[in-house]
């Protein structure tokens, strides 16, 4: 059981935080992982996190355009002055809604972070933010950014396949060696 929360925890970290996972292992003492388990677990883990969130990325856009519609919607009736306009006419009226604005305020276009993104996607495009994706920002951001700005998922999941298993292989190869070393080193 023990060892099964061991191998669970790594794959959760690794799932949103893929940076974490692998030098956790190396970290901590209660892992004992051998090299071919911690590649496997953070793979796998990175993968489950990219999946997950490639797949909610759009309900999560929904349903903050709900939250932010609530919140508008009753700012907007605390500061509204006037009644509803009423019509005292037995004749028959035609409302045209052609012109009438959109009930959610407009959405900030060009913050600091999304141009930085953007610049990113312009000059490296998938490629470049799925490799930084893992080590530079989380899973979860990365990902939701690449499904914003890519629509093709099998592209996505292919590139954050190759970045992630690129990245676990270097990491736990690195710490692999040095902390042989450091144990030899004990030991002489």
């Amino acid at each position: 059981m023990e060892e099964l929360l061991k191998i669970l925890s790594l794959i959760l970290i690794s799932s949103v935080k893929f940076a974490v996972g692998p030098p956790m292992v190396y970290f901590n003492e209660k892992y004992d992982f051998t090299w071919l388990e911690t590649n496997l677990y953070s793979i796998l883990g990175g993968m489950i996190g990219v999946i997950i969130f490639m797949h909610f990325s759009e309900w999560l856009i929904e349903l903050w355009d709900r939250v932010r519609l609530f919140f508008f919607k009753r700012k907007q009736r605390r500061n509204n002055l006037f009644s509803p306009p009423v019509a005292d006419t037995s004749e028959n009226i035609q409302i045209h809604y052609q012109y009438v604005d959109s009930t959610l305020p407009a959405r900030k276009i060009f913050t600091p972070r999304n141009r930085r993104m953007v610049k990113l996607w312009r000059t490296y495009g998938l490629i470049g933010l799925a490799i930084l994706t893992p080590i530079l920002f989380s899973i979860p951001l990365g990902t939701f950014f690449m499904t914003r700005l890519e629509k093709n998922n099998r592209k996505i999941l292919f590139y954050m396949f190759v970045s992630i298993t690129t990245w676990s292989l270097l990491m736990t190869t690195v710490f692999e060696l040095l902390h042989v070393r450091s144990f030899n080193e004990i030991i002489k």
